[in-house]
């Protein structure tokens, strides 16, 4: 027999939901802090089957563009099943047939339009619109320092990386707090969100500002103004880079963002993660790091059979749909 639960608050969260999640980003510290810092209406959701929690997902609500990928204002309230900031995990998990049992409840209690975002599995063909949204970029540490990975790149791609790190006399890389986490930065974190494709949650300077300690800040200085900066988490097994801004007006002159980009590979070799994650935008750049593919999906339903059947129709223009270059950085051997 199984049981299912809403609960309305992360703090009230059973302990055996860190046990059961897959990463950081799915855990009760992590979720206190989106639901203090961006509020959308969190709720969570479990499965309890012979008194063993075997699934469970974490649901906000947003009134976004349906049609995003294509770029066409469609603004309609959604009830998003992954994590409320811009990560590539998925917001359910558990055992693959438990998940199954709680995504059929959650369709059945939340009324209106449901997505599930970034799920590893491919949707079964069915009574629900699927697709495939965008990529997350992973690429695997068998290397024991940065010069190992030098050296393992195709010379082209390590000119071009020797090119982008190249040092300036006004440029200094910088490790700090998130707590001085300032507003020239979150201007430029906006800057990134306003060009991006996929827009979800626009975030709050406080949400930065007061993440966990666990959380890296890597700014990039031209003298004393800041030209760019990105966030990083290292967690078990994996690097992963979790936001970042940008000077634009500056990017070009110093690379800033494939200079910060490369920094996040230098550290997740150094801190000897067996996975760096790279994230889900800006595919190419990545891709030329090394990193690899990772196939994710989304499914949707909507409570209005009409709706619904509208929904599965169309779903082809829901989806993420680009073909990435095939890149080769790596010498035969180390891919």
């Amino acid at each position: 027999m199984k049981e299912f639960k809403c609960i309305q608050k992360a703090e009230n969260l059973p302990p055996e939901w860190d046990v059961l999640a897959d990463n950081y980003f799915q855990q009760t510290i992590f979720l206190l802090h989106t639901e203090k810092y961006n509020p959308c209406q969190q709720r969570y959701y479990s499965c309890v089957e012979k008194g063993k929690l075997t699934s469970a997902a974490i649901v906000y609500s947003l009134r976004l563009d349906i049609l995003t990928f294509i770029k066409v204002k469609s603004p309609i309230m959604m009830h998003i099943v992954g994590i409320p900031c811009s990560v590539s995990s998925p917001g359910i998990f558990g055992t693959r047939e438990a998940i199954e049992d709680l995504k059929k409840y959650i369709y059945e209690i939340e009324k209106g339009f449901v997505l599930f975002l970034n799920l590893e599995e491919k949707p079964k063909t069915g009574t629900y619109a699927s697709g495939s949204t965008l990529p997350t970029i992973v690429m695997s540490n068998i290397f024991n320092t940065w010069d190992d990975y030098l050296s393992s790149l195709r010379s082209d791609y390590r000119r071009r990386l020797k090119q982008i790190s190249r040092p300036y006399n006004d440029l200094r890389l910088e490790k700090i707090n998130c707590s001085d986490f300032t507003k020239e930065m979150y201007q430029q974190y906006l800057e990134v969100y306003k060009r991006s494709r996929g827009k979800l949650e626009k975030l709050t300077f406080d949400f930065f500002r007061r993440l966990p300690s666990e959380f890296i800040l890597t700014v990039c200085y031209r003298s004393n103004q800041v030209i760019g900066w990105n966030i990083a988490l290292s967690n078990k097994n994996k690097y992963y880079f979790f936001l970042g801004g940008i000077d634009y007006k500056q990017n070009k002159t110093y690379n800033t963002y494939l200079r910060l980009l490369s920094i996040i590979v230098k550290d997740g070799i150094e801190k000897k993660n067996n996975f760096i994650e790279l994230g889900q935008t800006a595919e190419i750049p990545k891709l030329r790091m090394g990193g690899k593919p990772v196939p994710l999906y989304m499914e949707a339903h909507h409570s209005n059979f009409i709706f619904n059947n509208i929904l599965r129709l169309f779903s082809n223009f829901l989806e993420y749909k680009r073909n990435l270059e095939n890149t080769h950085p790596l010498k035969e051997g180390n891919e």
